[in-house]
């Protein structure tokens, strides 16, 4: 711990000592005489500013680039000069200069998105100047979306990134994000998230609040964050102030949320009925009489013969409201713009006791202290409040999951105030009880940046970052009398408090110069991380009463407490090269060194380098004098390597671990002991990723393609190495596998106008390729990890399903089944034996195989915008493909467990009448688990493939003569739906995307669709 201390504390001086150094260089620069400095500002007509506009002295060498602001500076040589201005999309323009010290040159756009300014690592880029592959979302991709988190927002809208949103749950309906297929089966971690520059998690920030998204694909563009950029990187940067007055806007919506997908179970008659073939199937008898299905049918005594459906019942308990809210103020002058934002979003489940609010808030100010001294300060941060119901023994996703086994036939609430139930689960008695689950959420995420330009062309920066988060949750488990015979207790209570911080300096020194026709721009820095993060947990029991929910309250009687707590730190430099030769000629370096405490001193610093280079061929003379409606066409390649350092905390190090209890004297005492073997030697995972990709926009901005080519090659993949159980420790992952990811992006824009007519329609489409190269010593599988050489990450493993037996005959001239075989249920191939050939035996040994595969191949998306006269529309869709799945016990097979059966099982049932074997369901039978007809096989594979309107918004804009009555300057009004319909062949009544293991405890909350009606005012 000293160690580590130490280490950041030189980090922290020697950042000042750099920041001294670079002051003193800069002060002792020859002085320029400045009463001839010509400054200016570049615009286009609506008023943006222009970065990396040429300013050129006419006839001359002498030139500058603008900055993000548009600004520049420049020393003409002669006092009557003329300056050439030019930027990628825009037409040139010249400008005679007279005495005046200051210019605002509006130039006329020719294809305003190749001018597009893009944020990439540590700095900004025209989007025309890119050699690496990025790709952009604005704000007005998610803008009046019903998002409730960031990760949603990225579906569908951008190649290379697989976005599955796996439940609904109100506070828990993140979505997950790979990009560019998953690169490891040993150290975890998605994508690097910077917010403003600052690391944290994309569903930190509010929606409300974002500028931009760049996503940061190959190594070319994210080497520059190095051990931590394998997986890729998103940056988000936040909106910011805008000179002028103040100005006011405000966005709202409210509307109500339903599951996607709803399954169809059958009623309380046809469900005894059924259970009635069940048996007889089985060569039992009946369970139920025909007066016993009437009185279900008829509910003359519901009682005790109910007709209850649970599922959907516990599923439309809830109002399903959401509404958010948000007020913007921004403003300010030449020196000083600043933006605050204040929003509120209450969501309540379609489970009743179910919510979440937030409150969030932002604050961001751009500060010009003197002509050459800038401060920017960004601030955000947010309170959450999640509550949600819960049975004895888990909690609600657990309720909804044993919700879908409990049958029609077992009572809710009965006439005399009991309940029905199921063994300990009845879902109207949990809601009953009071049990609950309670949390709460803080989070802040502050940073301060100082730059400084002392002279043109030069900028050093100091920045300081500080997140800090913290959460207290309460989960209580309330004792409940169902009837006289049935009791579930005690009651107790597990409470967990924890909090965490992450410190970062970072100074940064960049230059850029032209020389006639070359451009250069060199970037410098230096960071330092620092993170820790710690929590305690208690528990009690045997509470005299459930109104008091607090620990101190219950009995002293097994009760327990614990802790945590983690740290580690991070010291990197970095450094990037830029040169362009007539706009034509394009390349890049980078490279970053990065040291971290997570790995043992031999093994600590990794370094990261990229390559780039891009070609316009577009300039070149025989396509820009002879082909016109080609506006630009790039060809560019990359290479670099990037790292993942998320391997758990210290595994070089020997753990000891407290409650090893041994026998002293005949006497049980407390130990410790260690339990694990170190790796001295463990190190970074290593991506090296090569991609090759091409950039074409024609007919003045109509069309416009990028594709894209990617190796992606992880080595060091961590891997835990089987070992003998005479070692008697646990052992730590090796750095011996390997993972490779090939794949294909393409993504068509289109724009036209048709006189008030403005459509837009931009498809984009992805193919990853994922397998595993290697794993240890020569080993080619791992059955029990599911990972084996030369086939994807996620795999599904099982038996080849044939079909159904239709007889006994069938039975017997059929390979032996691994389990007692009766006509009707599944028959499985035998595909190999103890010499590599069919031996007629089915065994788990030789005959089953890799049946499926639960990562996507393709993604694929499109969105579509049209305006007309005051209307607009927008609609996004977005696709998965290529990729099963399996669903939980009680969802998939009828009767298991004494569960539910669904009507698609019943319509598609095998029957002696009718012993079809390619029935999409077996014969009804009482299952559970290790039944032989549910064995993992491909009769249970679904694609899960689907195709999903995500979004639809239709928006009208009241004419501006009749708000401005109201002293408005704009209102919107709109209507929105969010995950609207689905295109699949999946289960019926399941949703493919939703996530849901296999087995009996398949927790899950189902995906929603969102229906709202909102309104945007500014004033």
């Amino acid at each position: 711990m000293q160690k580590r201390t130490f280490h950041f504390m030189f980090g922290k001086m020697f950042s000042c000592v750099i920041l001294l150094m670079l002051v003193g260089f800069v002060k002792a620069l020859p002085y320029q005489d400045t009463a001839r400095l010509v400054k200016g500002k570049i615009t286009g007509t609506d008023g943006a500013p222009i970065a990396s506009a040429s300013v050129i002295e006419k006839n001359t060498s002498n030139g500058t680039l603008t900055l993000i602001d548009g600004t520049f500076s420049i020393m003409p040589k002669s006092e009557n000069a003329t300056l050439v201005i030019s930027a990628v999309g825009y037409a040139n323009k010249e400008v005679q200069l007279t005495k005046e010290p200051f210019y605002l040159i509006t130039l006329d756009a020719t294809n305003n998105n190749l001018n597009e300014v893009v944020v990439i690592g540590y700095g900004t880029k025209r989007k025309v100047d890119l050699t690496g592959s990025v790709s952009t979302i604005s704000t007005k991709d998610i803008e009046n979306r019903p998002i409730t988190q960031t990760s949603q927002a990225l579906a569908g809208l951008t190649t290379g990134v697989t976005v599955s949103q796996g439940s609904g749950q109100p506070g828990n309906n993140g979505a997950g994000i790979t990009i560019r297929g998953i690169g490891s089966y040993g150290a975890g971690g998605g994508p690097l998230i910077l917010v403003d520059g600052l690391a944290t998690s994309i569903n930190d920030v509010d929606p409300n609040n974002i500028a931009s998204i760049s996503v940061l694909k190959d190594a070319a563009s994210a080497s520059i964050y190095g051990s931590r950029a394998a997986n890729g990187v998103i940056l988000i940067e936040t909106k910011r102030g805008r000179a002028g007055k103040i100005q006011v806007n405000y966005s709202g919506y409210a509307g109500w949320q339903k599951a996607t997908e709803l399954a169809d179970f059958v009623p309380a008659w046809q469900y005894a009925t059924l259970r009635n073939e069940a048996n007889k199937n089985m060569g039992g008898s009946a369970t139920y009489t025909e007066e016993e299905i009437q009185k279900f049918k008829d509910q003359s005594d519901p009682d005790n013969y109910p007709d209850v459906a649970h599922y959907k019942d516990l599923l439309t308990s809830g109002s399903g409201f959401q509404s958010s809210h948000n007020v913007t103020f921004l403003g300010g002058n030449a020196m000083n713009r600043y933006v605050f934002s204040a929003s509120y979003l209450t969501q309540d489940g379609i489970v009743t006791q179910n919510g979440y609010k937030r409150y969030n808030f932002m604050f961001n100010e751009d500060s010009k202290l003197t002509d050459n001294l800038t401060l920017k300060v960004s601030i955000n941060g947010y309170t959450a409040k999640q509550h949600s119901p819960r049975q004895y023994d888990g909690g609600m996703n657990s309720m909804i999951n044993f919700a879908v086994r409990e049958g029609p036939v077992y009572a809710g609430e009965k006439s005399d105030g009991t309940y029905g139930y199921q063994d300990n689960y009845s879902p109207e008695a949990w809601l009953a009880s009071g049990a609950f689950y309670q949390g709460s959420n803080n989070y802040f995420l502050g940073g301060a940046e100082l730059i400084w330009k002392p002279f043109t062309g030069f900028s050093i920066s100091g920045k300081a970052g500080y997140n800090f988060w913290s959460y207290y949750n309460k989960d209580y488990a309330a004792d409940f009398q169902f009837d006289p015979n049935k009791y579930v207790g005690p009651n107790n209570l597990s409470v967990t408090s924890g909090q965490g911080e992450q410190l970062t300096l970072q100074s940064i020194a960049t230059y850029n110069k032209v020389i006639g026709a070359h451009s250069f721009e060199l970037l410098g820095g230096i960071s330092e991380e620092r993170y820790n993060d710690r929590f305690l947990t208690g528990y009690r029991k045997d509470f005299p009463t459930a109104l008091l929910y607090e620990l101190n309250a219950g009995g002293a009687t097994g009760m327990t407490n614990g802790g945590s707590a983690s740290e580690w730190s991070m010291r990197s430099y970095f450094s990037r090269f830029n040169y362009s030769y007539k706009d034509k000629y394009l390349f890049e370096a980078n490279i970053r060194a990065d040291g971290t405490s997570r790995f043992p001193s031999d093994g600590r610093w990794g370094y990261f380098p990229s390559f780039s280079a891009g070609w316009r061929l577009s300039e070149e003379s025989f396509i820009k004098d002879h082909i016109s409606w080609i506006d630009n066409l790039k060809i560019r390649g990359s290479w670099g390597k990037l790292g993942n350092q998320n391997i758990g905390t210290y595994p070089y190090q020997n753990i000891i671990s407290l409650g090893q209890n041994y026998s002293l004297g005949g006497t049980l005492v407390s130990g410790a002991a260690t339990t694990r073997l170190s790796n001295a030697a463990i190190t970074w995972e290593s991506t090296t990723t090569k991609d090759l990709g091409m950039d074409l926009d024609v007919l003045n901005g109509k069309f416009g393609l990028v594709v894209d080519l990617f190796d992606k090659n992880t080595t060091g993949v961590l891997y835990t190495v089987a070992t003998s159980s005479v070692l008697g420790l646990g052992t730590s992952p090796v750095n011996v596998g390997s993972v490779k990811n090939t794949g294909f992006e393409a993504a068509l824009t289109y724009r036209q106008s048709f006189g008030d007519l403005q459509i837009g329609l931009s498809p984009n489409f992805s193919y990853t390729k994922n397998r595993i190269t290697s794993l240890a010593n020569g080993l080619k599988e791992d059955i029990g990890s599911g990972l084996f050489v030369g086939q994807p990450i996620g795999i599904i493993y099982g038996y080849v399903a044939d079909g159904l037996f239709v007889d006994d005959k069938d039975i017997a001239s059929y390979a032996t089944q691994p389990y007692s075989a009766e006509p009707g249920m599944e028959r499985y191939k035998d595909i190999s034996g103890p010499d590599g050939v069919p031996d007629g035996k089915v065994d788990a040994t030789y005959d089953r195989t890799i049946i499926g595969n639960t990562v996507p191949k393709y993604t694929y998306g499109l969105t579509f915008n049209a305006n007309y006269k005051g209307f607009d529309l927008y609609v996004l869709a977005q696709g998965l493909g290529g990729y099963e799945k399996q669903i939980g016990s009680y969802a998939a097979f009828a009767f298991y467990n004494g569960g539910q059966i669904q009507q698609w099982q019943v319509d598609n049932r095998w029957t002696e009448e009718n012993p079809d074997p390619r029935a999409a369901y077996p014969k009804l039978t009482s299952l559970n688990m290790g039944s032989g007809a549910i064995l993992t096989s491909t009769y249970w594979n679904r694609d899960a493939s689907f195709l999903r309107i995500k979004s639809i918004q239709l928006g009208y804009t009241l004419p501006t003569t009749f708000v401005e009555k109201a002293k408005f300057s704009k209102v919107r009004l709109y209507f929105s739906g969010q995950n609207l319909f689905s295109w699949n062949h999946f289960y019926k009544g399941w949703d493919p995307e939703m996530g849901m293991s296999t087995g009996d405890n398949s927790q899950f909350y189902p995906l929603t669709s969102v229906y709202t009606f909102g309104i945007n005012a500014s004033f």
